[in-house]
């Protein structure tokens, strides 16, 4: 490969990383998981990718990308990160919801509850059993 094939390779590369992050982003900003996670195989891909023509850039001694573009892929990673950690408590908040809610909704009929949620503790219920010889 030339110097020019290199560096063209390198900016194609950060282009669909950017493009797939930039995807991604919008989908973790509207909470739309699925799709997120639809996006992360092709995040992967797209990270090795300019990571091997980054490799192969610099060791022909040239610059991968210009400051601006490794600035704008810096950028786009910091969002990504902290879009991602956002959507990991929301997603953790609606578990420990599903999860309080579990046993409210399969407990019987009589049961009463403490004042922090939990079933209480106390007498069992009544029960009457019958029996005739």
């Amino acid at each position: 490969m030339n110097d020019i094939t290199l560096d063209k390779a390198a900016i194609s590369a950060a282009e669909a990383l950017a493009g797939t992050i930039s995807a991604e982003n919008k989908a973790l900003a509207a909470l739309d998981l699925p799709v997120a996670v639809r996006l992360l195989a092709q995040k992967r891909q797209h990270g090795e990718a300019f990571l091997s023509a980054q490799a192969r850039s610099l060791a022909a001694g040239l610059p991968a990308l210009s400051r601006d573009r490794l600035q704008q892929l810096a950028e786009l990673a910091a969002d990504n990160k902290r879009l991602l950690e956002r959507a990991i408590i929301v997603q953790g908040r609606v578990i420990s919801s599903i999860a309080r809610a579990v046993p409210r909704a399969t407990a019987g009929p009589n049961q009463r509850y403490a004042s922090d949620g939990r079933p209480a503790a106390g007498r069992p219920m009544a029960m009457a059993l019958s029996a005739r010889a």
